[in-house]
């Protein structure tokens, strides 16, 4: 009786060892062989991907007139795994017009997470944004000298005339509350500040698009990853046409030269604004490219306070008519 219950315990142990085996083939089969997400997590460090920024909607007037429209740009982005020991800085902070200081400052805020929580050794990271067209063409010719550097295309806004700043607004650089709020921004990204481009930004923005690169061992691009099966396609900005009618805005700018206050001229019928001045104004295109700070900061210090925006901001006894 001792050997049989012996023996059926034999027998059971074996079935449960038997099925655990079984459990983990198929388990590993799933993970290994069917499971694509598997092999994409556990080699991870195989792909770049690539973000392909949408172009932003363009603005026009009541009557169509381009008022926003886009222009190439181009940021320097740095893999920084792919450049230890192999990169001559001087030969790279020439190329840019940059000192050694600025080239050690733009590394170390790269690395700081405090500043760049989504900071990662294996991706891309945003080192100088928005180089014009005459200094990418010059970058391009050496870029093959810079391991893990590499240039990514996108746009920055630019004014068809040098009217409307208030109301139009502005874009600039993501802050950090703005990348915590939604996740859809990186740190690099733009976002609408004031005026039009902040009040649609969503609608302005469209979506990112991504391609998936695979890389060797060495970090060079290998070409697209299952020939491109998880790419997406950016998608663009959604185009706003304003109530605003631009000749009127112009006019009315002229007429408020060298005073302070405002002007808002409103279609009755339709409660369309067709003009919204404040004054003084300044050239919106200050606001774009690499002196928007200085600019920026010059305007704040101006005792005229040129970055008030008096028609929303201001009281004024008005005259109606």
């Amino acid at each position: 009786m001792k050997n049989y219950d012996l023996e059926k315990r034999r027998l059971v142990l074996s079935a449960v060892a038997i099925g655990i085996v079984v459990i983990y083939i198929i388990r590993l089969f799933a993970l290994q062989i069917a499971s694509d997400d598997y092999r994409k997590s556990a080699d991870s460090n195989a792909f770049l991907k690539k973000i392909e920024f949408p172009s932003r909607g363009i603005i026009t007037d009541r009557k169509g007139k381009l008022l926003v429209y886009n222009q190439p740009a181009y940021d320097i982005m740095v893999v920084t795994n792919e450049m230890a020991g192999h990169l001559d800085t001087l030969e790279f902070c020439k190329a840019l017009h940059i000192t050694r200081q600025d080239f050690n400052k733009r590394m170390l805020d790269i690395k700081d997470r405090n500043k760049n929580p989504g900071y990662s050794r294996f991706t891309q990271q945003l080192f100088l944004s928005q180089l014009s067209d005459k200094d990418f063409s010059a970058f391009q010719e050496k870029l093959y000298r810079f391991p893990g550097f590499y240039v990514q295309k996108r746009s920055v806004r630019q004014y068809q005339r040098p009217i409307g700043a208030h109301v139009l607004g502005d874009v600039a650089e993501v802050s950090q509350s703005d990348v915590e709020e939604d996740d859809y921004y990186q740190p690099g990204d733009y976002i609408g500040k004031m005026g039009v481009e902040r009040e649609y930004e969503k609608d302005l923005r469209g979506k990112k698009g991504v391609q998936i690169l695979l890389r060797d061992a060495h970090g060079q691009i290998k070409g697209r990853y299952q020939n491109g099966k998880y790419d997406q396609k950016p998608r663009p900005g959604r185009d706003i046409q304003l109530g605003l009618d631009a000749d009127l805005q112009a006019l009315g700018e002229r007429l408020m030269e060298g005073k302070l206050g405002a002007v808002v001229a409103i279609e009755p019928k339709t409660g369309q604004i067709l003009a919204m001045v404040s004054s003084p104004t300044f050239d919106p295109r200050a606001m774009i490219g690499k002196l928007r700070g200085k600019h920026q900061h010059e305007m704040t210090l101006d005792p005229a306070k040129p970055l008030l925006n008096r028609a929303i901001m201001g009281q004024y006894s008005g005259i109606y008519f």
